[in-house]
């Protein structure tokens, strides 16, 4: 990209634009770039993700996802049925402990 840079005495830049008071009798230094359109611009193409993972689909374990979150509350869960004073006087068994 083409540019340009110089120092110049604000007192020769005050035909051109308006600069505040606090440059004015000073060397600024003007810097000039090219100035880009919108429509110059080219829009990048969008891209999709889509199907990207699709290397890592497993078709056995699909009809399995949609009660798995119910079986792990389930699964984790399961002994929490009581409450803990119950618990604590014996009155709360599981059937999956032998007493």
């Amino acid at each position: 990209m083409d540019f340009v840079r110089v120092i110049k005495n604000s007192n020769d830049l005050e035909k051109i634009i308006d600069l505040p008071q606090s440059l004015k009798n000073r060397k600024v230094e003007v810097i000039i770039l090219p100035y880009a359109d919108k429509e110059d611009l080219e829009q990048p193409k969008k891209r999709n993700l889509r199907g990207a993972l699709s290397k890592y689909k497993n078709e056995t374990l699909q009809a399995r996802e949609s009660d798995a979150w119910s079986k792990a509350v389930v699964d984790q869960y399961e002994n929490h049925a009581c409450s803990v004073w119950q618990k604590a006087l014996g009155l709360c068994r599981s059937p999956f402990i032998r007493l």
